[in-house]
């Protein structure tokens, strides 16, 4: 009878080490939790609702299918999206470039995709705004930017510190309204939104143009909670990743969006 216990309690510790070391998506119905915002064109659909199409909802839904898992998307704001990331709610966050504090509670994969952004201003502006060459050539204007959206380099640097103007908002959209209300000069966004924006409302792209000079490339990844069992799959996602470059996925994507 001792032997029998002894055997049983062998068998129960070897099939807790293998639930233990399984992969996330080991098991039936894996799910892969996906937080983000609204933002066309990578995430559309309404806030506090499930992400329905975009860039976002395409990436997020190949790469858990090539991880054999379910996706599972929400819309949030962004503040949320990242307290979201902090405890362990969800998963992973899509897109999202990587930064100092962020990696304190997020592990970030390789690069999925890249986006330039460009001050966007009035068409009937007579002044120089358009042909801005450095952050001091900013300082006379006021500019528009999303709150908790990053743009790199001297530009986040030059709005921490306060050395050019900025109104905060809480989303793109409300940055054409301002702009074209002349509540600011100009506003910082990625080529993609703006085009995508021009799409909806057709009659902006008559009155809004952007500077020629590149303020910086939005660089995206798909950031990972460290609470997260998938922060260990980093290696594997990186890898699938780099399979969705080579055999077009990614590209597609995009194409079929715009």
């Amino acid at each position: 009878m001792f032997n029998f216990f002894c055997r049983l309690r062998r068998i129960f510790l070897f099939i807790g080490i293998i639930f233990f070391f399984a992969p996330p998506c080991a098991g039936s119905a894996p799910v892969l939790r996906l937080a983000t915002d609204p933002w066309p064109p990578y995430s559309l659909g309404q806030k506090g609702g499930a992400l329905e199409s975009g860039y976002t909802f395409d990436i997020g839904t190949e790469v858990s299918k090539r991880l054999h898992c379910t996706l599972k998307a929400d819309l949030l704001p962004w503040r949320r999206v990242l307290a979201c990331m902090k405890n362990g709610t969800y998963d992973i966050t899509f897109p999202i470039q990587s930064k100092l504090e962020r990696k304190a509670f997020m592990v970030f994969t390789n690069v999925i995709l890249e986006d330039r952004v460009f001050l966007w201003h009035r068409k009937d502006r007579k002044d120089g705004l358009s042909e801005w060459q450095t952050i001091d050539d900013l300082k006379p204007y006021t500019i528009g930017i999303v709150a908790g959206y990053t743009y790199r380099d001297k530009m986040d640097q030059a709005i921490e510190n306060g050395i050019i103007k900025t109104e905060k908002i809480n989303s793109p959209e409300c940055n054409f309204k301002k702009l074209l209300g002349k509540r600011f000069d100009a506003f910082l966004e990625s080529e993609s939104v703006v085009m995508s924006f021009f799409q909806k409302y057709p009659e902006y792209r008559n009155q809004i143009t952007y500077a020629p000079q590149i303020v910086s490339k939005d660089v995206f990844r798909i950031g990972i909670s460290k609470k997260s069992p998938f922060a260990q799959m980093v290696p594997e996602i990186n890898r699938i990743i780099h399979e969705m470059k080579e055999d077009g996925t990614i590209d597609r994507i995009m194409t079929l969006i715009k």
